[in-house]
C-alpha cells in the first residue's frame, strides 16, 4: 500500500516535532544567578538565568509562556585547581555563573570521586549541572579591565595585583599588606627602596647592614643601649656629650695657680 505525500509530510512534521520537544529536556549550557553558596560542600543553589518558553495551542492561537525553571541545588562550583595548588574566591548571592550540564548522572562520582556508574538514566538533565563563576553579562562586566596585564582585584580597584607586559609586578591596596613566612628573601638586580610616610620598624635580635650606609636624618640610640664600634670613627661637625661640646673646637677651663692667679682656658685639641 502505498503511502501519500500528505500522509509523509505529516509523519515528517511529527518527528521534527517530537525531535523539539526532546531537546527541550537536553540541556548544555546556560547562564545563572547564585541564589546562595556554602563554602564547606563548596556547592550552590542557582537560579538558571534563561526563561523555558511553554508553548499551547488553541486551533490555530498559539501562546508563549515564558516561565522561571526550578533553582538548581547542590551544584558543584569549579574553581581553578591542579597539581596541589588551588585559586579561591569568594561566591555571593547574585553573582552570575555558566552551568554546564554533564552528559550523564554526577551524584555518585560527586560524593565518592574517582570513575563511577551513573545511579540514575539521566542525560544532560538539571540534576547535573556544574557552574563556574565569572561569566558575565554586560551590565555586570569586570570593571576596568586591563587589556594589557594579568590581574587579581577586587572590582572596586581597593587591592590589586598586577602582571604587566612589560614583565614588572605591581601590588596596590587600601589596606594592609601582611607577609608571613619562614625566611624572607628579596633580591634586587638594580635599586631597592622602601618610602613611608608616617614611619619604618624593623625588628629583629640582630639587624645585619652590609656596605655603606648614609643617614640623611637623625641617627639616635634609644632604650638606655650601648653602642658599640670597631674601628676608626670619622666625624665632621660638633660632637657633644650630655650637652658638653668634645669636638674639634672645644677647650679645658684651668683653676687658679698656687697664687690666686687666673688661668687661660686650655687651647684646642690639637
Amino acid at each position: 500500500m502505498s503511502i501519500g505525500k500528505a500522509a509523509i509530510a505529516k509523519l515528517a512534521s511529527n518527528i521534527k516535532e517530537g525531535i523539539a520537544n526532546r531537546l527541550k529536556d537536553l540541556h548544555t549550557n546556560m547562564p545563572g544567578i547564585i541564589e546562595s553558596f556554602d563554602p564547606v560542600t563548596q556547592t550552590a543553589s542557582i537560579q538558571p538565568a534563561i526563561k523555558r518558553i511553554f508553548i499551547t495551542r488553541e486551533g490555530v492561537t498559539e501562546t508563549l509562556t515564558p516561565t522561571n525553571l526550578p533553582i538548581l541545588i547542590n551544584v558543584p562550583v569549579s574553581f581553578p585547581r591542579g597539581g596541589g595548588f588551588s585559586m579561591t574566591f569568594p561566591v555571593a548571592k547574585g553573582d552570575e555563573c555558566l552551568i554546564s550540564f554533564c552528559e550523564r548522572a554526577i551524584d555518585t562520582w560527586h560524593k565518592f570521586g574517582g570513575i563511577r556508574t551513573p545511579n540514575a538514566k539521566r542525560f544532560h538533565h538539571l540534576s547535573d549541572a556544574t557552574a563556574t563563576v565569572g561569566l558575565s553579562s554586560l551590565p555586570n562586566k569586570v570593571p576596568s579591565y586591563s587589556a594589557t596585564a594579568t590581574q587579581i582585584k577586587k572590582d572596586d580597584g581597593s587591592a590589586v595585583i598586577s602582571l604587566n607586559a612589560d614583565s614588572s609586578i605591581s601590588i596596590t591596596s587600601s589596606a594592609d599588606v601582611t607577609v608571613n613566612c619562614v625566611n624572607l628573601v628579596a633580591t634586587a638586580s638594580g635599586t631597592a627602596e622602601i618610602t613611608a610616610t608616617s614611619s619604618c620598624t624593623i625588628t629583629a635580635p640582630t639587624i645585619t647592614l652590609a656596605g655603606n650606609v648614609i643617614i640623611g636624618g637623625t641617627l639616635a640610640q634609644g632604650s638606655g643601649g650601648v653602642t658599640t664600634m670597631t674601628g676608626g670613627v670619622d666625624i665632621t661637625g660638633p660632637v657633644t656629650n650630655n650637652g658638653v661640646d668634645i669636638s674639634s673646637t672645644h677647650t679645658h677651663p684651668q683653676a687658679a695657680d698656687s697664687g690666686g692667679d687666673s688661668e687661660q682656658n686650655t687651647g684646642t685639641p690639637i
